[in-house]
């Protein structure tokens, strides 16, 4: 019985692995956040988890060069980051959905009041305040999505800047 060579691993199937480590991570950092008694909507906690998703994009380049030929072109990595952003997005945006809407909702009512008050201290008019609170709560969850996906795939083509290693073979 002879064993099957393994195949190089694909953009796609680094992708859906490292993304699903990364929903993981993000879904017990939010609970840790949240069960503390802080609230994780709030932009302070972003630099922690931007230093984890550098970490795991590098993890995830280094393992599709170390699986494969050992090389990684810009789009192989911008790639890797493109699936691994959507699947932990997804992951960890209907995790973060659930917990928000059925669990805890004061974490979300947190992020509104917080607009209200530095409306207020604005000195915006009662009424503009109120449309601003409308359309963030019906709009929150999409600009979650999109902003989200804006700043993992940004985070992917920076790392994918350092990380990239081009085959010399196909240069020449």
């Amino acid at each position: 019985m002879s064993e099957a060579a393994a195949s190089p691993s694909t953009v796609r199937s680094v992708g859906l692995k490292f993304g699903l480590y990364y929903g993981v991570f993000s879904i017990a950092y939010f609970l840790v956040i949240a069960l503390v008694g802080a609230n994780p909507f709030d932009n302070k906690w972003n630099w922690i988890s931007l230093i984890f998703a550098v970490g795991i994009v590098v993890w995830a380049h280094i393992a599709f060069k170390n699986e494969g030929d050992g090389f990684m072109s810009f789009g192989q990595g911008v790639g890797i980051g493109f699936w691994l952003s959507l699947v932990s997005l997804v992951i960890g945006g209907v995790f973060t959905y659930f917990y928000s809407a059925f669990i805890d909702a004061s974490l979300l009512e947190g992020v509104f009041e917080k607009q209200r008050l530095q409306m207020e201290q604005q000195g915006s008019p009662e009424n503009q305040i109120e449309v601003a609170q409308e359309w963030t709560r019906k709009l929150f969850w999409y600009i979650y999505g999109v902003f989200g996906m804006f700043f993992s795939m940004l985070v992917a083509v920076v790392v994918t800047i350092f990380t990239q290693r081009k085959n010399p073979e196909l240069l020449a």
